[in-house]
């Protein structure tokens, strides 16, 4: 049987994060590095910490959030 138990966030939970990221910060050009590095480095001490999950997450009883249809376009440019 596999181990469910992750020691490291998934890309999605990153891209996820740096979204919210992107978002709390007004949105716009520029920043989308350091919106990602944050998030990364943000994501990897919860999980070194024992957490793994977001409160949203925790409270929310699930592991998976749909991403935002704003997400899917600046992860696929090509898709705007």
């Amino acid at each position: 049987m596999a181990d469910l138990h992750q020691d490291v966030p998934t890309k999605d939970q990153i891209q996820l994060r740096a979204y919210e990221r992107y978002v709390q910060r007004g949105g716009g050009s520029g920043g989308d590095l350091e919106d990602w590095l944050a998030a990364e480095s943000e994501l990897r001490n919860q999980y070194s910490s024992g957490s793994g999950k977001s409160d949203r997450q925790r409270s929310a009883g699930t592991d998976r959030q749909e991403k935002p249809k704003a997400l899917a376009a600046i992860s696929n440019p090509k898709a705007r």
